[in-house]
């Protein structure tokens, strides 16, 4: 008798972010902020400007959802009888295998309500991971990027869009995705 098991990384991943994200939401505060053009004062909800805890958050809520539909999309691609027999290393992001999956099945990437907030987790994701740019404010009071980026609202949009894109992609496929809705399972054992 013959036995293996896969961890299941997408399940581990979103579910520690979604973990970390009821926790940084709890966290947030009013973040003061100004028009650029009039300087008209207005507030938002993010972390703290020196609020490291909340910050440290955020920062592993977008690296764990990168990660989970990354590993998500590679199990996918390799259940994929078109797909599973292409090289990989052709298809250099997350997004790129999408695109090629629904190709494959004649599906419209295009149109899935998640596209845009799926390309900006990932665009974060590469901005946190491999390059900092300086950012110089001048005139009025402004909120810093991160605190806009890492804002109540729009972390609320990318796990939508990360909930739908899992969602949409999992029942394309034919692939069990109930971790995104809390069952989740730590291996996956096949005999």
């Amino acid at each position: 008798m013959t036995f293996g098991y896969r961890l299941n990384v997408e399940q581990l991943m979103y579910k520690r972010a979604s973990y970390n994200y009821e926790k940084a939401l709890s966290k947030m505060v009013d973040v003061p902020d100004s028009i650029p053009e009039t300087g008209k004062l207005y507030y938002f909800e993010g972390p703290g400007l020196e609020d490291d805890e909340t910050i440290a958050l955020c920062i592993e809520c977008i690296i764990e959802w990168a990660a989970s539909l990354e590993s998500f999309v590679n199990l996918v691609w390799l259940g994929n009888k078109i797909s599973s027999q292409e090289e990989e290393r052709n298809y250099s992001s997350t997004i790129a295998k999408i695109k090629r999956l629904y190709q494959i099945e004649d599906l419209l990437y295009g149109d899935s309500k998640w596209k845009s907030g799926v390309e900006k987790l990932f665009a974060m994701r590469n901005y946190l991971m491999h390059y900092k740019e300086a950012i110089t404010y001048t005139g009025f009071s402004f909120a810093t990027k991160f605190q806009h980026e890492f804002s109540k609202n729009n972390m609320i949009k990318i796990k939508r869009d990360i909930y739908l894109a899992i969602k949409e992609i999992g029942g394309y496929f034919n692939i069990d995705c109930g971790f995104v809705d809390g069952d989740y399972d730590h291996f996956i054992y096949k005999y």
